[in-house]
């Protein structure tokens, strides 16, 4: 199955299709192959390692692909890596969770080719997201860096593309 994670409203990167269902914190779009997901509310309540986990046990979930907004670049990218800078951690008083650690290893959280070019987003969180500080050269992102190492903590592999306002996207957003 093919599981697509949604930071913020699918519309905004193209995707019109209603997702109709709502669980585990979520709203979920489910074919035979195919899993659309993006948080009901973005908040401790819904994005936790134990909703989380229900989704990488009733999906048997191994990888999904995140689509998380990004400023400060003028082309979609790759995420390689992040910095928090958000101040959400959605970790913090929720581990140890099932069989997993209490303190768990976020190094090298997300899948990248070795052929193309990563990119290291600075993670501001929804409410900062669209007043970014002024800094050159810093590719910011809306929510990478609080909901891909929930998906890391459960052993899910992340893909994670940032995706520029498509009005001014020189690359629009190709298949995956």
């Amino acid at each position: 199955m093919k599981a697509y994670y949604f930071n913020t409203s699918p519309n905004f990167f193209g995707i019109n299709t209603t997702l109709n269902k709502k669980i585990f914190g979520h709203h979920v779009y489910e074919e035979k192959k195919l899993l659309f997901l993006t948080p009901h509310k973005f908040d401790k309540k819904n994005l936790s390692p134990e909703n989380t986990y229900k989704f990488k046990k009733k999906y048997n979930l191994k990888n999904i692909i995140m689509f998380d907004r990004v400023i400060g670049i003028d082309k979609n990218i790759v995420v390689s890596d992040h910095v928090n800078r958000s101040g959400t951690s959605f970790l913090v008083e929720n581990t140890p969770c099932e069989n997993f650690p209490m303190f768990p290893d976020m190094s090298k959280i997300y899948i990248t080719n070795k052929n193309e070019t990563g990119h290291t987003v600075q993670t501001l969180g929804p409410n900062r997201f669209h007043s970014p500080p002024s800094e050159s050269g810093v590719v910011f992102s809306e929510a990478s860096a609080i909901t891909a190492p929930l998906w890391h903590y459960v052993g899910v592999g992340i893909r994670c593309f940032g995706v520029c306002d498509q009005k001014t996207n020189t690359e629009p957003l190709k298949p995956v």
